[in-house]
């Protein structure tokens, strides 16, 4: 009988634990939520300014074509030039639909294996680095899709190792690199991960604890 009160004190604190590890949680979701969506704005400056480069260094040569030469030619040649014009006013809309998914960002997941190792911390990590590179390949070849349109049919963009096609989409294969408000986003995303991951861990361990406790003290 005298080990009853210990035991009730023991599961209270347990229980205060609980409480405190998952206000702790959802700040650090509602923390890496944010750095979601600063890196998604990145990427949207990324990809803007890549396409407008792209669009300076291209479209002297486009205009420089002889669309006149041939109406047909130069109705289709005009409507073309004006799609990939338009372009930055949709890039926006493209980055968002590309990267704002839940597959991508862990912490929107609610399930978290029991046994975290740090192999399995890295590997997260480096597949949601691989999926959003993969990602924004796909981002930067919409505008190749306009710029391959608007050249000879038979040049394949392809030749110069520079885009291939995947899934019936244009991708840009050439080394990729984030621009440095990227990288360092996605490096704080990283380091909360981390601590959701411990967290996470801590939680389910205390939990287990008070459950255990409970059936303990059920039992005396």
């Amino acid at each position: 009988m005298g080990t009853k009160p210990y035991n009730l004190d023991c599961s209270g604190k347990r229980s205060e634990r609980v409480s405190i590890l998952g206000k702790e949680i959802k700040s650090t979701r509602e923390k890496m939520e944010k750095e979601t969506r600063t890196f998604i704005e990145a990427t949207k400056n990324f990809s803007l300014e890549w396409i407008q480069r792209e669009m300076s260094s291209n479209m002297s040569q486009l205009r420089s074509e002889d669309y006149s030469e041939n109406v047909e030619i130069g109705k289709d040649g005009s409507k073309k030039l004006s799609r990939l014009e338009d372009l930055p006013l949709h890039i926006q809309d493209i980055v968002e639909d590309n990267l704002n998914r839940d597959d991508y960002w862990i912490h929107r997941n609610g399930l978290f294996q029991a046994d975290i190792s740090h192999d399995y911390v890295e590997f997260k990590k480096e597949k949601t680095r691989k999926d959003l590179t993969s990602s924004i390949r796909m981002i930067l070849g919409c505008a190749a899709e306009i710029f391959t349109d608007l050249k000879d049919e038979n040049h394949e963009v392809g030749k110069d190792r520079v885009w291939v096609k995947e899934r019936g989409r244009r991708k840009y294969i050439c080394v990729l690199r984030f621009s440095d408000e990227m990288t360092a986003s996605l490096d704080r995303y990283f380091t909360m991960l981390e601590e959701l991951f411990v967290l996470e861990y801590e939680i389910k361990k205390v939990e287990k604890e008070v459950r255990d406790g409970e059936k303990n003290h059920e039992e005396i």
